[in-house]
């Protein structure tokens, strides 16, 4: 049985959410944005594209074009190397022996999805050693996007396909993808009273990635990512999510 896992990186591989926000809300300043919403976890899709986008155009009336886009990317970038230099980002435990035992093994493909730009995303996967497809919000501003385009990019064939993640939308773009799901924490509370405890550990030391994964909420528990029905062309630059 061939088997693609698809992971989330940032506070499911690497322990990098504080320094990433905090580069992110830094890089928004540089751009000259004051009127920023922190709360993150409430914009309708949990990419630094997406995001980005939204606050540019609360504060000009208008989305960024390609230029000031790639200059916030940079700036991100910067602000995070800096911020890594001053708060080492760690692994979470056991995340580069497990991923180096699906790299040995015939039976596994490895890809990443994550809702950071491509240029943050290499610094981290750099600290990880990991190769494999890498789907970013340089790509698509909508995270289910986001995952099907590292689904894409693995190529066919696969008999299951398993998403790695810690957070909701994780949840929601595995749910939307028809994907098996582990979950990242110590604790169900972000994926909701209903996830199941054998879907999350805290270490990766303690998963078999063998085993069934299976994830079917009840009815209601799990939102539709708003817009994300609209086609995914594979084609990342003309995708309607950047619409």
């Amino acid at each position: 049985m061939s088997t693609l896992i698809v992971f989330d990186i940032d506070g499911t591989l690497l322990r990098s959410v504080a320094p990433h926000q905090l580069a992110f809300h830094g890089a928004l300043r540089d751009c000259g944005l004051e009127k920023i919403d922190s709360a993150w976890g409430g914009y309708a899709h949990h990419t630094d594209s997406w995001i980005f986008r939204e606050v540019f155009r609360h504060n000009r009336g208008r989305f960024p074009d390609e230029a000031e886009t790639q200059w916030f990317a940079d700036r991100l970038h910067a602000r995070f190397v800096e911020a890594a230099e001053h708060e080492k980002v760690e692994q979470v435990p056991g995340a580069a022996a497990f991923l180096r035992g699906l790299e040995a093994s015939d039976g596994y493909t490895v890809a990443f999805a994550t809702g950071g730009m491509s240029e943050v995303t290499a610094v981290k996967l750099a600290l990880l050693e990991a190769p494999g497809p890498v789907a970013t919000a340089s790509d698509h501003t909508f995270r289910e996007h986001v995952v099907r385009e590292a689904i894409h990019q693995a190529g066919e064939g696969f008999d299951r396909v398993v998403c790695v993640g810690d957070g909701p939308w994780d949840v929601r773009a595995a749910v939307a993808t028809g994907s098996e799901f582990i979950g990242i924490g110590e604790s169900t509370e972000p994926f909701g009273t209903w996830f199941p405890r054998t879907h999350l550990f805290g270490s990766f030391d303690e998963i078999d990635p063998a085993a069934d994964f299976s994830l079917v909420p009840p009815a209601g528990q799990v939102e539709a990512e708003p817009d994300a029905d609209k086609a995914f062309t594979g084609r990342p630059a003309r995708c309607v999510c950047w619409s």
